[in-house]
């Protein structure tokens, strides 16, 4: 380093060598400077003008700066962009020739980021452990926070549902998979101290527990807990005194909830719509508060297998449906309700404004209304939760006799704290107010006294409050008149009593504005030590808000009431898929019945028929089901369902370099590995990424295993004719294809209706001609169709396929010794196969085999 630098940027290189991995808003008056190539960096990502500052008499150094005041956008861009940015605060005073003390006061990354409501934070930890990883997720903005061990298949899933912006490893780990299917996530690198024993140690000392099972972890989940510990550390060493209130820390509970891994979430397009249009959340959602929405999310990712608790929410939304006023006396509540779980972090971290804390008060006023209504509600799940709901009442008093109705944007302008709190206070305003009264008064009192009745008091911003008097009056001048300053036809004057009385004046402003700012700070503190009850009241709140929600669009959409059991059966009567009624009201509903019998639906039909529709409406209802949601549908009885598995598209991979098939195995591996008989299975055109033969053969002997093995409930759309063959061959299998109207001149209709039985063609040209291909390009196509279809020999060569390749494998069985290959497959140590090892093992074994080929 330079030793002819600045004493202000040594200090800069002192303080930033503690922060290289971060951008360092240096403070300097009323901007934040960045200097070296953190300058470079900030005015190439904000568009402002790098300029130079001199260093030392022959250097000069790049260095862009931002105001003070308006800080926050510049700083939400960078951290949006994945940068850190080091704050570094001026904590004392300018003095001439000294170096102001300087200090890095908060630290905000992606993660950790919860300042900005309209930014999205979280902030996630994955640890490997063996074949299985430990992960948890903390929101700053909220105070959530909850931890798990996942298998491998769970993690993307997990990410998926809460959606973390920045994810801490250890600097040996490897997160491809996850920065493969998650491109605005942050991966930030750590030392092994943030996983260690001190840091769990730290854990349970912040919660002041002495033993993890007092969280609800077991010994195997351990390594949960040191992901959690390392979240917690970071979020601590980031945040210093910013950090907010951390509700304490949960397992969360796979299990207990239906599986839905990241290709359902995708493909069902859950809470996000992979075109950017319209999700199932944002059709369905009529939550009125910011912790509302986030708790109907959360109840959508996480559809419930407990009948007793599905259906403690289905009463508790049938009372808010069939109550009209009760329902709507919530919901005018809740209109007025703020964002209690952010309010209470940025109250608790300090990072709140005076309006926070007017917006908490209100909120508490109205959460005690809502309380008294209770006695008013039968439900156990919903006159629970407004039991839940904390009376804090005393502290809502105060609050109103504390805070003024329109507080200033920022803490230390004054104007926060009402008339009648404190005396000094109100002393000081009332001086402030009476200062006009009594410079009259006064001004009066020496005109009596020394009977210049020409004398005037003024004031201005350079000398104060002066006493002015013409000349031809000076002679009338009392001795205790002290000389200020002397004009061409005037002097002016000052007194001992005004004097002091400009001193309380001109202090009193910043006096009020210290002591308004000690108050307020005292009350901020005392609302923080109620964190956990405001949290608790939070809680009840926003799952009060999803579960009208739910009972509101139920009522604007007329849903019915499904049946829930533990039975197999599924049976839907004319549903409908919400999102897309919510644009087409002539919308065509189906109806669905599966059980034991008829378990495994075979759906063929033209592209543009509607299968793909079929199949995810069912899904969509079965979510709702489970969730304690009324459902789209004229009536439904739903068994409980485990796990909802889907194989819909491919596009969404082959940009990591896969090949559609590659993805469509990779996809059929896991629903083929975790799929139960109480599992609902979703396949769309399996097969379809390589040849017509493979493609044929893998899509039968797909569904050969998920019906003799697995016996999931499933829907399969498939344009694989050849597959209907295996409802007489196979037991639970049924056909059922999409209704076509055909009439002369090859025209079609779709009808949109799910029939018993297959189709028998295609209508391909038929959807070609409505995609607007030239009509002279459908009619030679019409031209070889009529060709294909008038060889027989085509159509024998068609059967023979299909019937001798079973007796073809066979006979070629009987005549191999396959002890070594059995060997081998015996000897595989399946826990440690990833899906591609298994794809790549299954490929050799294909070709070791030479399965007879015509």
């Amino acid at each position: 380093m330079d030793n002819n630098i600045t004493p202000m940027i040594a200090q800069y290189h002192s303080i930033k060598k503690d922060y290289q991995d971060a951008l360092l808003l240096f403070r300097l008056g009323d901007f934040y400077e960045l200097f070296y190539e953190d300058a470079i960096i900030g005015s190439r990502e904000l568009n402002i003008v790098l300029t130079k500052k001199k260093v030392s008499k022959d250097k000069d150094i790049p260095m862009c700066g931002i105001p003070y005041h308006s800080a926050d956008s510049y700083i939400s861009r960078l951290v949006m962009k994945g940068y850190k940015v080091a704050i570094c605060e001026q904590l004392e005073p300018a003095t001439p020739g000294k170096v102001v003390k300087r200090e890095v006061i908060r630290v905000l990354t992606p993660g950790t980021y919860f300042d900005n409501d309209k930014i999205k934070s979280g902030l996630s930890a994955i640890l490997e452990k063996g074949n299985k990883y430990a992960v948890s997720y903390l929101d700053l903005s909220t105070g959530e926070f909850l931890a798990a061990v996942l298998e491998k298949d769970e993690i993307l899933s997990f990410i998926s549902k809460f959606q973390p912006k920045e994810i801490l490893t250890l600097k040996n780990s490897d997160l491809s998979l996850v920065e493969e299917y998650f491109k605005n996530i942050f991966i930030t690198k750590l030392d092994e101290e943030f996983f260690d024993e001190k840091a769990l140690k730290e854990l349970l000392e912040f919660f002041n527990i002495t033993h993890f099972y007092s969280l609800g972890f077991s010994n195997e989940e351990i390594s949960a807990l040191y992901s959690a510990a390392a979240v917690l550390k970071y979020a601590r060493i980031s945040q210093k005194s910013f950090l907010p209130f951390i509700k304490l820390l949960k397992p969360y509970k796979e299990d207990i909830y239906m599986r839905l891994d990241y290709s359902a979430q995708k493909h069902l397009e859950i809470i996000n719509a992979n075109d950017g249009s319209i999700s199932l959340y944002q059709v369905i959602n009529r939550a009125l508060t910011g912790m509302g929405k986030r708790k109907l999310k959360f109840l959508l990712l996480h559809p419930l297998k407990n009948i007793k608790q599905i259906k403690e929410r289905q009463e508790a939304v049938e009372e808010l449906i069939n109550n009209h006023k009760l329902r709507t006396q919530i919901r005018e509540y809740l209109e007025n309700i703020y964002d209690i779980e952010r309010l209470i972090s940025r109250i608790s971290s300090n990072t709140l404004t005076p309006k926070d804390m007017v917006a908490l008060r209100e909120s508490l006023k109205i959460a005690l209304k809502m309380k008294d209504l209770s006695k008013d509600i039968n439900s156990f799940l919903l006159k629970d939760l407004f039991n839940q709901i904390e009376d804090l009442g005393y502290l809502v008093e105060k609050l109103d006799k504390y805070l003024e109705d329109n507080p200033p944007i920022h803490l230390k302008e004054g104007g926060l704290i009402k008339y009648g709190v404190d005396e000094r206070v109100d002393e000081l305003k009332d001086l402030k107010e009476k200062a006009v009264e009594w410079i009259r008064n006064y001004q009066e009192k020496l005109r009596n006294e020394t009977g210049i009745q020409s004398l005037k008091i003024g004031f201005n911003k350079v000398m104060g409050y002066y006493i002015e008097i013409t000349k031809p009056n000076l002679k009338f001048v009392p001795d205790y008149f002290k000389r200020r300053q002397t004009l061409s036809n005037a002097e002016r004057f000052i007194t001992d009593e005004l004097q002091s009385f400009e001193e309380k004046v001109l202090s009193a402003d910043e006096k009020i504005k210290a002591l308004e700012y000690e108050i307020f700070s005292s009350l901020r503190e005392e609302v923080s030590s109620l964190a956990r009850q405001i949290a608790k009241t939070a809680e009840s709140i926003s799952m009060i808000d999803a579960l009208v929600s739910l009972a509101q669009i139920a009522v604007e959409k007329f849903w019915t009431k499904p049946e829930i059991s533990e039975d197999y059966k599924i049976d839907i009567k004319e549903g409908y898929h919400p999102v897309i009624k919510n644009f087409y009201e002539d919308f065509v509903p189906n109806s669905l019945y599966m059980d034991k019998d008829s378990f495994f639906h075979i759906i063929t039909g033209p592209n543009m028929a509607g299968k793909s529709t079929f199949i995810r409406q069912s899904a969509i209802i079965i979510i709702l089901a489970q969730i304690g949601s009324f459902v789209p549908a004229e009536k439904a009885e739903i068994g409980i369902v485990d796990a909802i598995f889907t194989r819909i598209g491919s596009g969404d991979a082959l940009a990591k370099g896969l090949s559609t098939f590659m993805v469509e195995m990779l996809e059929m591996a896991n629903i083929l590995n975790n799929a139960t008989e109480k599992s609902f299975i979703v396949l769309d055109e399996v097969g379809r990424g390589t040849s017509t033969y493979d493609g044929l053969s893998i899509a039968m002997a797909i569904s050969d295993y998920i019906v003799n093995n697995i016996k999931a409930k499933t829907l399969f759309a498939t344009h694989y004719h050849e597959l209907t063959q295996m409802e007489y061959t196979h037991k639970g299998v049924k056909n059922f294809h999409m209704a076509v109207k055909e009439e002369d001149n090859h025209k079609i209709t779709f009808l949109y209706k799910v029939m018993e039985g297959f189709s028998s063609k295609s209508y391909g040209i038929h959807v070609a001609k409505l995609a607007g291909i030239k009509d002279e390009i459908i009619k030679k196509a019409y031209e070889y169709l009529y060709k294909f279809e008038t060889k027989k020999e085509d159509n024998d060569i068609l059967k023979e396929d299909l019937n001798n390749l079973k007796q073809e494998i066979i006979k070629y069985e009987m005549e191999q010794d396959f002890s070594e290959i059995i060997n081998e497959i015996l000897d595989l140590d399946l826990a440690t196969t990833t899906p591609l090892q298994a794809l790549m093992i299954l490929n050799d074994l294909k070709n070791r085999l030479k399965i007879y080929k015509r």
